[in-house]
């Protein structure tokens, strides 16, 4: 016997029930959309405070400067309330630039802005390595503090590195790590109250969050970084058969996102070199190594804006450091600073319009890390238009990481995985990722209303053949 059609009353309740459910979920929809634009404030602290620790004890026996704005200035404060603490400061490896006195020694400007500040040398005490990780920092740290003196230590902090700084000691030190506090640093340009109203504190929350994701899932390996030459890269672009070397690339699909990062180009002759500031210790150098082989006339460099440490006079400004890099290379005649200041790699291509607007039909070639060369030609494109494809993309190493064992170490799998999140934010803000995102709106939408549509023409239809196989009353008798 075939089912009886539901009463018309009840099909009249069972459709008024789902009106409610549509209309309940719309108000709810639009009730979440009202609460996230009047308390976004709230909203946007929040999340930057999930970054941030801050439980320095009241008075420290030491205090372990790591970074941060002003962490000398904030260790002279901390002294002059506790006259006996000690200030400690880890050995990292030295870069390519310190050891050519370019880039100040980290252990001598610890001497000296302390000495500067009035903290006597009998307070100073670095901690020996050297070593090229906050891991290993407190390594030394665990080594240096005695195990039957519980001696409370305050580390000075950027405030948005400050978690993943407690989540490292308390995995270094384990049952110690409560002898550890952390006093975080904020950034005079932004803080946890405002990080959402500039694109430098947007920047340190995502890659704050990101180092502490990696510092959780990934401990570092400690196999020395590949080594890197520039006298050799030099040497090999005067080699005839400079473009047909090759480097066997390693299997398996990390190392295939490090390589499509990569979209780095045999060096050729052009017109001008492009450097892009960052890793001063190794962009320069191939810069001067093109200009020296006759690959390129000049090279020009975009301003950065001036960080805090720059202000403080603590370090010189990047494109000094380049101009002294290239000094030393022979080519400091060839440097072209550009006058726009910059404050990311999109900033650094509007830069360049000083003087490649003026040139359509110049060669350029654009000289950044590895991994870095997919974003930049994405903001080249954003301001050139189809003439960035025909710029020469130029990688230049890491000395920390390559293309097939980035995933390796804690400092590689952040670096990458940042670059991969950037290129995104690129795509969609100055590539086709918005219309991408757009279609696919339209069509979730547009799907969603055919299946409902779809879904009434077969309740309709199921109704109408119920109601078709109901065999019909029988006509009363008179």
């Amino acid at each position: 016997m075939p089912a009886s059609a539901p009463p018309p009353a009840q099909r009249d309740v069972a459709a008024a029930i789902r009106r409610r459910k549509r209309r309940r979920r719309r108000i709810a929809a639009i009730t979440l959309l009202g609460l996230l634009a009047v308390f976004h404030v709230p909203i946007l602290r929040g999340i930057g405070s999930l970054l941030i620790v801050d439980d320095a004890a009241p008075q420290p026996g030491a205090l372990l400067l790591m970074s941060g704005d002003g962490v000398y200035r904030t260790a002279e404060d901390l002294v002059a309330g506790n006259p006996n603490a000690i200030v400690l400061k880890p050995e990292f490896t030295k870069s390519r630039l310190e050891e050519m006195g370019i880039w100040p020694d980290r252990i001598a400007e610890f001497h000296r802005e302390l000495t500067r500040r009035g903290i006597p040398d009998s307070a100073q005490v670095v901690l020996r390595g050297p070593v090229r990780t906050e891991w290993e920092s407190i390594e030394l740290l665990d080594r240096w503090l005695k195990p039957d003196a519980p001696m409370q230590v305050t580390a000075l902090c950027d405030e948005f590195q400050s978690r993943r700084l407690r989540y490292v000691i308390d995995s270094v030190l384990n049952a110690r790590s409560r002898q550890i506090g952390i006093k975080a640093l904020p950034d005079r340009r932004y803080d946890s109250t405002n990080w959402w109203k500039s694109r430098a504190g947007i920047r340190t929350v995502i890659l704050g969050g990101i180092s502490l994701m990696t510092a959780m899932f990934h401990r570092p390996n400690l196999a020395p970084p590949p080594s890197w030459d520039p006298d050799v890269y030099e040497h090999s672009l005067l080699e005839p058969d400079h473009d047909k070397t090759a480097t066997p690339a390693s299997p398996g699909w990390l190392a295939s996102v490090g390589r499509w990062l990569d979209i780095g180009e045999i060096p050729r002759a052009v017109d001008h070199v492009v450097l892009l500031p960052g890793d001063e210790n190794v962009r320069p150098f191939v810069a001067a190594a093109l200009v020296k082989a006759g690959l390129a006339r000049d090279i020009l460099v975009p301003q950065n804006f001036p960080t805090p440490a720059v202000a403080d006079g603590v370090v010189p400004m990047n494109h000094e450091i380049i101009s002294q890099i290239l000094d030393r290379r022979g080519v400091g005649d060839r440097l072209r600073v550009l006058s726009m200041k910059s404050d990311g790699t999109i900033d650094d291509a509007r830069a360049t319009r000083e003087v490649l607007d003026h040139e359509p039909d110049a060669h350029v070639a654009v000289v950044t890390s590895f991994y870095h060369t997919r974003r930049a030609r994405m903001s080249f494109r954003a301001i050139y238009g189809s003439r960035a494809d025909d710029f020469l993309y130029i990688s230049a190493p890491v000395t920390d990481i390559t293309a097939d064992n980035w995933w390796e170490g804690d400092a590689g799998t952040q670096m990458i995985v940042t670059e991969v999140v950037k290129v995104v934010i690129y795509w969609v803000q100055y590539g086709p990722g918005k219309y991408w995102f757009a279609a696919a709106f339209v069509s979730l939408i547009v799907l969603w209303r055919w299946r409902r549509a779809a879904r009434r023409r077969r309740l309709r239809a199921r109704a109408a053949s119920l109601v078709a196989s109901t065999p019909s009353a029988a006509p009363a008798s008179s």
